[in-house]
């Protein structure tokens, strides 16, 4: 039989096949990218971290203002990629290592992909002991492969929030001066009510300078852990090594595999499912055919 007059003859048994695959490849496809992200927040200190960083291209630092050295106000963060032998272990100690130089673990996520442990742990120790703490860091890695220290200057944001608490309350004991005076319950609500938005004004930028503070002595170190080397986020120095490409393509073939897996799983699972439906959409064609077509 001509397949195309197959198919126009059992057009509903085609339609409904196809109807199936979606919903199976569909699915699937929605449980794929369906990825938990973690997120990393830095308790209540990094929570307007992005007012400090806000009109600030990202990788340039703006200049300092010509300010003495014992007046400036900077932060460091530093970043370092670590190959270690036990990822849990090290991870503990690090966060150890944070608390005795009183300083706290902010975040802290381990994973263990395809047979290789890895994990992210960021710390924040006081800025005067910050050597020591990567000191200590290194000593518990069998190689340190990339390490990088962001430092930028905030004196300019810090004297700005200064001036304008200085000046806001300079305005709210004006308003008050005013409120004393006036008689009318009208001018006295009105009144009120401009002093209380200025001392939320006031509220809000004495936060954002004690935040300016706190990350200037609070130092923030990200650690990011590996038992592979390659698991790790740094470019390598050598531009071609063939133990690196080796190890690349025998995780290609293991993630290629799995997905072929996933797929004959997914398949065997639906194929019930495909067969009872298959089996009513003839069902259907043939009671159509004998008795509804004359």
């Amino acid at each position: 039989m001509n397949i195309f007059s197959w198919i126009k003859k059992n057009w509903l048994v085609v339609v409904l096949v196809l109807v199936i695959l979606v919903l199976l490849f569909g699915n699937k496809q929605a449980g794929v990218t369906n990825l938990a992200v973690m997120p990393s927040f830095d308790g209540a200190y990094d929570t307007v971290s992005s007012k400090i960083s806000m009109g600030r291209p990202q990788g340039i630092m703006p200049e300092a203002a010509p300010v003495t050295r014992e007046q400036r106000l900077t932060v460091q963060d530093t970043s370092m990629s670590m190959q270690v032998r036990d990822v849990a272990d090290v991870t503990k100690k690090i966060e150890e290592t944070a608390t005795s130089m009183g300083g706290y673990m902010v975040n802290k996520s381990l994973t263990r992909p395809e047979g290789a442990a890895s994990g992210n742990i960021t710390i924040r120790v006081p800025a005067e002991k910050r050597e020591q703490a990567l000191d200590e860091i290194r000593s518990l890695g069998v190689k340190v492969v990339s390490e990088n220290v962001y430092g930028y200057d905030v004196t300019d944001q810090y004297v700005d929030l200064e001036t304008r608490i200085t000046d806001l309350e300079s305005l709210k004991a004006k308003m008050q001066a005013i409120l004393d005076q006036a008689v009318q319950v009208e001018d006295l609500v009105n009144v009120q009510m401009q002093i209380n938005n200025i001392q939320e004004q006031i509220d809000s930028l004495k936060g954002q300078k004690n935040y300016l503070e706190q990350t200037a002595k609070l130092t923030r170190i990200t650690v990011s852990v590996s038992t592979d080397e390659l698991a790790l986020p740094y470019t390598p120095d050598e531009a071609w090594r063939p133990g690196v490409v080796f190890k690349t393509a025998v995780r290609s073939m293991l993630g290629a595999m799995r997905s072929v897996a996933n797929t004959v799983i997914w398949a065997v699972v639906y194929l019930p499912v495909v067969l009872i439906i298959i089996g009513l959409a003839y069902l259907l064609s043939w009671v159509y055919r004998k008795y509804l077509v004359k």
